[in-house]
């Protein structure tokens, strides 16, 4: 397997912004150190969606032989069987990472690795297909804040086991990458008009929703809106272009923004759950790294 078709069929740009959700779950979960535990949950995580993004060639790869025929798996550069083969021994290290970082984790990192299953190979392609792509990011999320647990919270204080602010970040990143999702999905054909505002007013809300309740109920740190003004900075040009001709093209930028930006996701996150600022903000150095590969690897 040629390491550059190995890089491209696991998206590498995008594996710093999963890494980038372990590292800020931890820190929301109270860990307030650079511990081993931390390294192993973020490198845990790098494997999960490295594993999840060859599981969606592998279950795309009909698709894949008519409209990218170039992509790793159709093109020949990696047979079918190898990508199999590497994605459940990804998954199987890491899991394995996090039984040593937390015995504990290692239930929410399952429950994370049958989520990423079940996207790609039965609902994907279906209405619901956003909402489990958000799901598989949520329970990333989580993943990182389970490194701090003692314990796994029984079914019965599971509801009141975090803070509010901690519900409110797993539902703003499921909300983000749902979002993310359904523009994606007609990212090769470009999307129609309809789909292009439906998805520009969705984004719209979650930029309105998520700094308004963070900072009025759960008086988030007011670094959140310095964050929040440069997600917005940064996304700026990918959204005009988007509302003004949905294109391939300009949904692929749109995408790929996204999923890159996904470190600043985090940073807000952090500071609605008081964070102290030297880590939260030093989460948003993982953009620099997925920014650098994203000039020769694509994200989507």
């Amino acid at each position: 397997m040629k390491p550059k078709a190995f890089l491209a069929l696991v998206r590498i740009p995008t594996v710093f912004s999963s890494m980038s959700n372990a590292y800020a779950g931890y820190f929301i979960g109270g860990g307030r150190d650079l511990s081993p535990r931390l390294v192993e949950g973020i490198l845990a995580a790098a494997l999960f969606i490295m594993a999840g993004m060859a599981l969606n060639d592998v279950a795309d790869k009909d698709v894949d032989a008519r409209e990218r025929p170039t992509r790793p798996i159709p093109s020949g550069a990696i047979p079918l069987g190898q990508a199999w083969a590497a994605s459940l021994a990804m998954m199987g290290l890491g899991l394995a990472l996090l039984w040593l970082a937390n015995p504990v984790s290692t239930a929410v990192g399952a429950a994370l690795c049958l989520c990423i299953f079940a996207y790609n190979f039965l609902l994907k392609g279906t209405a619901v297909g956003p909402a489990a792509m958000g799901l598989c990011r949520a329970l990333n999320l989580l993943t990182g804040v389970s490194l701090t647990w003692s314990g796994f919270p029984g079914p019965a204080a599971f509801p009141n086991a975090f803070p509010n602010a901690i519900w409110l970040a797993l539902f703003s990143l499921w909300a983000y990458i749902a979002l993310v999702t359904f523009l994606a999905r007609d990212e090769v054909g470009g999307n129609s008009r309809r789909r292009s505002i439906l998805f520009l007013c969705g984004l719209g809300l979650w930029f309105i929703g998520w700094p308004t309740v963070a900072l009025a109920w759960f008086r988030a740190q007011p670094l959140m809106a310095l964050a929040w003004l440069a997600l917005a900075m940064f996304l700026r040009g990918p959204l005009r272009n988007l509302a003004a001709e949905p294109s391939p093209k300009h949904t692929g930028q749109m995408v790929g923004g996204m999923l890159r930006l996904v470190p600043l996701v985090d940073v807000i996150a952090m500071l609605a759950n008081q964070v102290p600022p030297e880590y939260a903000l030093a989460g948003a150095l993982w953009i620099v790294p997925a920014y650098a590969v994203g000039k020769w690897f694509y994200s989507t």
